[in-house]
């Protein structure tokens, strides 16, 4: 079985770039995240990440972990930054004729997939002295998602339609270039936000902002913390019974709460996963796989009950089969 290392660029102590509300660090793990599930629901292959929470990662910890690893491909995700726009590539100057293979098969299809949901412009395929393609023992590509100091790249970057849009891209490359057959018809996945009709409720406790930039959407919702039952409900219509990863979005401020309680109403009963609000706004972050049976009803609710201070928010909620 085919070992594929992914990546996620910077983590922890390291933001990466930052710029226009977002830092690099959150979004090469959502890109990453999703590229792993991608990778793991369409073939058979085996999946390692240098990261998969936002972790301070050595540049030598990730090359010295895949080679260790014996894997067969690397792919070091990345976001721009520096005064330009679009997308590009890299692969060490004196790549081998397996790397610049692995190095054409991915860059088409990332960029491909990035303009089924907006005009990006290609930078193409370039080479550099970066570390993690020099010290990788395999078949090594790094990619550079859009500039993060840019507003219109930033403004596809919270997009979550484009996150995924890039993740597949990087997971059909990577797919083309170990021969792999093509992938499964896509699973089913919904978004629901504060201001889909029919879909949100919340009483009056809870105020509206459009304040933050990086809110999913027109606007999104917030309540003081309070020991007592208030929730802002998500109303999801799951298809069929089966494992869904459920995700949520929110903007993220030094202010707001540490440990925002959110419920999923699982086949099994209620479960609670406390979110820190005070960082990692603006892109999705998984509450993680539940089983869930087939039904239209309140299925994620944002509580208020918690004994931390700082505004408790309720922005937006996706669904996926997986």
């Amino acid at each position: 079985m085919p070992k594929v290392y992914i990546d996620p660029g910077h983590g922890g102590t390291d933001p990466g770039a930052v710029g226009n509300g977002l830092q690099e660090k959150a979004l090469t793990l959502d890109i990453s995240l999703q590229l792993r599930n991608i990778l793991l629901a369409n073939w058979a292959v085996d999946v390692r990440m240098s990261r998969t929470t936002d972790i301070t990662r050595s540049l030598a910890y990730r090359t010295d972990d895949a080679n260790a690893w014996g894997a067969n491909l690397l792919v070091s995700v990345h976001i721009n930054s520096g005064g330009g726009t679009g997308f590009e590539s890299y692969r060490y100057p004196t790549s081998d004729a397996a790397t610049v293979n692995l190095h054409n098969a991915l860059h088409p299809r990332v960029i491909g997939g990035m303009r089924t949901i907006g005009g990006v412009t290609d930078r193409g395929l370039k080479t550099a002295n970066f570390h993690m393609l020099r010290e990788s023992a395999m078949p090594a590509v790094l990619t550079e998602n859009l500039f993060i100091d840019s507003v219109a790249d930033s403004n596809l970057l919270r997009r979550a339609d484009f996150i995924t849009a890039t993740a597949r891209g990087h997971a059909e490359g990577i797919a083309a270039y170990l021969g792999l057959s093509a992938p499964n018809p896509p699973t089913f996945s919904t978004i629901v936000d504060n201001t889909t009709a029919g879909r949100f409720t919340a009483s009056t406790n809870w105020g509206t902002s459009s304040y933050s930039a990086q809110r999913y959407g027109a606007d999104y919702r917030f309540a003081n913390p309070t020991l007592a039952s208030d929730s802002a409900w998500f109303k999801v219509n799951i298809p069929a019974a089966g494992n869904y990863r459920v995700e949520v979005r929110h903007p993220a401020d030094p202010g707001y709460n540490s440990s925002a309680p959110h419920v999923v109403v699982t086949a099994s009963g209620n479960r609670t996963v406390n979110v820190d609000q005070r960082s990692s706004g603006g892109v999705w972050r998984s509450l993680g796989t539940f089983g869930l049976a087939a039904g239209d009803r309140n299925l994620v609710a944002v509580s208020r009950w918690t004994s931390s201070t700082g505004y408790v928010v309720a922005d937006a909620v996706r669904v996926t089969r997986v």
